[in-house]
């Protein structure tokens, strides 16, 4: 097994964002495949095409789950490595910074320095991004020998 680096680090939030984007999709296009067909033109039943085009969006549905599972596995598998790397710290500073600065991004956004560091010293002064800076540096040095 591979150390968990900065960079595997870095794509943590990425995955969690595929992922979630992937199954939000699969959620819709499951809830357009039990909606009714609409009624269209001079107001006569059509059971025919909207059975086929219920069945259509099923099986589309069903190909793109099966098409996603294998990534979205992949992508959970990842993560739990990472997770597991950053819990096996000793130091609850150091899970800290890289649990902020790499998980808990919005938007597939790194959280910034000054973020980090204000919520971990309640301010974003330099002398406490120098810490920031150097207990995120120990945590890396730190999950590499994991």
């Amino acid at each position: 097994m591979e150390p968990v680096t900065k960079e595997r680090l870095a794509r943590y939030i990425s995955l969690k964002k595929e992922n979630e984007n992937r199954l939000e999709r699969l959620a819709r296009m499951r809830s357009n495949a039990e909606l009714p067909a609409l009624q269209q033109g001079d107001g006569s039943k059509r059971s025919g095409s909207s059975m086929d085009r219920m069945a259509r969006a099923v099986e589309k549905c069903m190909e793109y789950e099966a098409q996603i599972r294998p990534l979205i596995e992949a992508n959970r598998r990842e993560m739990a490595v990472i997770e597991e790397a950053v819990a096996a710290l000793k130091d609850p500073l150091e899970r800290e910074v890289l649990r902020l600065r790499y998980m808990d991004g919005e938007y597939c956004q790194l959280m910034t320095w000054s973020q980090v560091c204000i919520l971990l010293y309640g301010s974003d002064e330099e002398s406490y991004l120098l810490s920031t800076y150097r207990l995120h540096g120990r945590a890396l040095k730190n999950i590499k020998a994991i």
